[in-house]
């Protein structure tokens, strides 16, 4: 009978040590999604009629499909935007640009402070304030929209000022 009870504690005992030493270890997690650091960036983004806009970037993240950049740039023939900072999904073309978004064309200058794209539909569009220039008129306005091709501005509360 004592050979049980003392089998029973060194068993009980092993247990409780056992387990304070397996607890011991650190767990490492496992990284939820992956992410890579790029420098000098160009993403091509392809719609209907095959290539539609190429995107250059100084620095970069990647993080599955999006595409992260620091300094952008996005040209389509004779259309160029640019920006400080925006993401792009690679499989939509869909996403944004902030920070003294500028898009330039033949017909004026668009100036706003963030656009949200829709790349392979063509189309861009915000909420906050939009200024468009066209050699010496200019339209000012909150909430906009934009088409690329062919180039037309929407801009709602508009003020026009003609000079």
């Amino acid at each position: 009978m004592i050979k049980i009870v003392l089998l029973s504690l060194l068993l009980v005992f092993m247990a409780y040590f056992g387990s304070r030493w397996i607890n011991s270890y650190e767990v490492i997690s496992k990284p939820t999604k992956e992410a890579s650091l790029l420098k000098g960036v160009e993403v091509k983004v392809f719609g209907g009629k095959g290539e539609e806009w190429r995107v250059y970037g100084s620095r970069a993240r990647l993080e599955d499909s999006k595409i992260f950049m620091e300094d952008i740039l996005l040209q389509s023939e004779e259309t160029t935007l640019t920006a400080k900072n925006g993401s792009i999904d690679r499989d939509t073309g869909e996403g944004y640009v902030e920070g003294n978004v500028v898009l330039r064309t033949k017909d004026g200058v668009f100036k706003t402070d963030r656009a949200e794209l829709k790349l392979k539909e063509g189309f861009a569009y915000g909420n906050g304030k939009a200024v468009f220039e066209d050699g010496r008129n200019v339209v000012e306005g909150v909430g906009w929209y934009v088409e690329f091709k062919p180039m037309r501005v929407i801009i709602n509360q508009a003020k026009v000022k003609l000079q």
